[in-house]
């Protein structure tokens, strides 16, 4: 049996001393072959710490597929490149593909979908799965424009909320960076200086303002935006994930199915301990520094970063909605009229307040011809709520 990514950790710190958070989730969970992420005995759903959207039912993918088969027309119909990076199982890739199927052989025929996974096992697992629709599915280790900039889609279903992230908390009127120190058989915490500019750059860019009270707004001195003792997270990885994205797409959407908070709620005076959650054999877990490498590590995705970083990329936000009116929009109740009592309570978590259907927002971004007009998608026909960003 290899070393622990906790041994490694510990290694790590004792050879460079204290290590920023990020690091440290970073190694928890990515670390090769012992991290959260990448070792072999890693189980999602049931069996596992979480579980996703298409561990509940078939539905979510159906509807997707029914929002991608939007996106390829709007594209004009030719050959339609998906990619799903952090595919867990490969349950919602093979939803897609069997709703696609099912609905449209012309879009079937026209379609690739590009999974990009780390893990040896899943992968194995998601190629068993996958196997009907072997002629369409590929893997990769990185999410990379091999043959250079395609049409299509990105699809990110849980997958930003798991981006390793640096903790901050405020102390002295400056924001300090949360450092991961070993000492007397336990990880401990330090505060120090900031490890990078971006850092400050990001807290003032989606931390309101004393006076605008508006998100994405910058404010002032980071003293009157937050107060000392708050401790939130900074999410760096969004810009360098979407300038990646941005690379992999000539033209097409990127879309983001997460739990989240818009910037102005997101920094709320309620989450002045930040958002940072553990999840173990699906219990809450709110210290990181346990079960280290054997338990899921994840922070909300800040919606109104999102945004911004994604215009710089290229992209223009074409919806943005809660998880339940998204699917509502799409047709889900469709699906709900043929189903039993049974399958009607495990739709119920994909759509209800309280459930994913609030927690989880679903975010679209477009890229295209500059200067015309962004899309219209179907699935924000109800509820189209990028201008709260």
């Amino acid at each position: 049996m290899g070393i622990s990514v906790r041994q490694k950790i510990i290694e790590r710190i004792l050879r460079e001393g204290p290590i920023t958070f990020k690091a440290f989730m970073e190694m928890a969970l990515y670390e090769p072959g012992a991290g959260y992420y990448t070792r072999p005995q890693t189980e999602i759903g049931k069996a596992g710490d979480f579980y996703t959207g298409p561990h509940l039912h078939p539905a979510f993918g159906w509807m997707l597929a029914k929002q991608l088969e939007e996106m390829w027309c709007l594209l004009g119909r030719g050959a339609f490149h998906v990619t799903e990076q952090g595919p867990g199982k490969g349950y919602m890739a093979k939803d897609i593909l069997d709703g696609i199927k099912g609905r449209n052989a012309e879009f079937y025929d026209s379609v690739s979908y590009r999974l990009v996974e780390l893990n040896p096992a899943l992968r194995q697992f998601q190629q068993g799965l996958l196997d009907e629709h072997a002629g369409k599915v590929s893997w990769a280790d990185a999410l990379k424009a091999d043959a250079g900039p395609v049409n299509g889609a990105v699809l990110a279903n849980e997958l930003l909320d798991a981006f390793p992230v640096h903790l901050v908390q405020m102390d002295g009127g400056e924001a300090r960076e949360v450092m991961v120190d070993f000492k007397d058989g336990a990880f401990v915490e330090a505060l120090s200086a900031v490890s990078t500019d971006r850092i400050e750059e990001y807290l003032k860019m989606f931390s309101p303002g004393p006076s605008e009270g508006q998100p994405g707004m910058p404010g002032g001195e980071l003293p009157s935006l937050l107060p000392d003792g708050y401790r939130t997270e900074v999410n760096l990885a969004l810009r360098d994930w979407l300038l990646e994205v941005s690379g992999v797409l000539r033209k097409g959407f990127v879309l983001v199915v997460d739990y989240g908070y818009p910037a102005w709620d997101y920094y709320s005076p309620e989450r002045d301990r930040g958002t940072l959650l553990c999840y173990y054999r699906h219990r809450v877990v709110e210290d990181p520094y346990v079960n280290v490498g054997e338990m899921d590590m994840t922070a909300h995705v800040n919606f109104s970063a999102l945004k911004v970083f994604g215009e710089e990329a290229g992209f223009r936000c074409a919806g943005f909605c809660p998880q339940g009116t998204y699917l509502v929009s799409l047709g889900i109740e469709e699906v709900l009229a043929s189903l039993d009592q049974a399958g009607i309570l495990k739709l119920k978590g994909l759509l209800l307040p309280g459930t994913m259907g609030g927690t989880h927002k679903v975010m679209a971004l477009y890229k295209g011809p500059g200067g015309g007009n962004v899309p219209e998608l179907k699935g924000f026909e109800m509820r189209n709520q990028c201008r709260v960003l």
